[in-house]
């Protein structure tokens, strides 16, 4: 089986610091921050062996990217893959505008 090297541009760790501080700061729970946080890195994490099993997007500029979705609860997880390596462009909130996001992200 194939394993995957994961790296997180640094505007998704960005989002995921921006999350944790969402969730303790404005809605007072940094209980729930902690475990939000922890989860989407498990998740981002479980896609090392196997990233492939989530389908392109479904926007054709960012399909043709390689644009890949994964989900952690309310967020979704953006990633592209390429070669040996998964590359986390973005953590965005369900209810983000997330490909005005990503086409900044891109350079679109």
């Amino acid at each position: 089986m194939r394993h995957y090297r994961i790296e997180i541009t640094e505007l998704a760790e960005q989002d995921l610091e921006n999350a944790g501080d969402h969730i303790a700061y404005n809605l007072k729970n940094p209980t729930a921050a902690v475990n939000t946080v922890n989860g989407i890195r498990e998740k981002i994490n479980s896609l090392s062996d196997f990233p492939e099993r989530n389908e392109l997007d479904e926007d054709k500029a960012l399909d043709e990217l390689g644009v890949r979705m994964d989900y952690y609860k309310n967020y979704k997880i953006y990633y592209i893959i390429y070669e040996n390596t998964i590359y986390i462009i973005r953590i965005l909130h369900m209810l983000v505008d997330s490909k005005a996001w990503l086409y900044r992200a891109f350079g679109l």
